[in-house]
C-alpha cells in the first residue's frame, strides 16, 4: 500500500479517536464545546470520504468502484458543510 493511501486511513482513524474522546469529554461536562466537537466530526468525514475515493479506485470491479466513489464524495461533502457550519458557528 502506498504511503498516500494509508496516510488518509490513518488520519481517519486518527482524528475519529479525537472526536470520540472529545464527545465523552463533552457529555460528562468538562469544559469542551459541542462546536469543537462538531468541528472534529467534519475532518473526520472529510479524511473518510477522501480514504473511500482512494479505495474505489483501487478496486477493479465497476460496481463496487461507482458505488465508493459516490459515498466518499457525499462524505467529502458532508464533511466540508460540518466544517464550515462549525467555523460559522465559532466565529458568531
Amino acid at each position: 500500500m502506498k504511503i498516500g493511501r494509508k496516510a488518509n486511513s490513518v488520519l481517519t482513524i486518527t482524528f475519529s479517536i479525537i472526536t470520540m474522546i472529545l464527545g465523552a469529554l463533552f457529555l460528562f461536562g468538562f469544559i469542551i464545546s459541542i462546536d469543537v466537537v462538531m468541528l472534529f466530526l467534519g475532518v473526520t468525514q472529510l479524511f473518510g470520504g477522501l480514504s473511500q475515493i482512494n479505495l474505489a479506485q483501487e478496486m477493479n470491479s465497476k460496481g463496487k468502484n461507482k458505488g465508493n466513489k459516490i459515498v466518499g464524495g457525499f462524505s467529502v461533502i458532508l464533511g466540508i458543510v460540518i466544517i464550515i457550519a462549525a467555523i460559522i458557528k465559532i466565529i458568531l
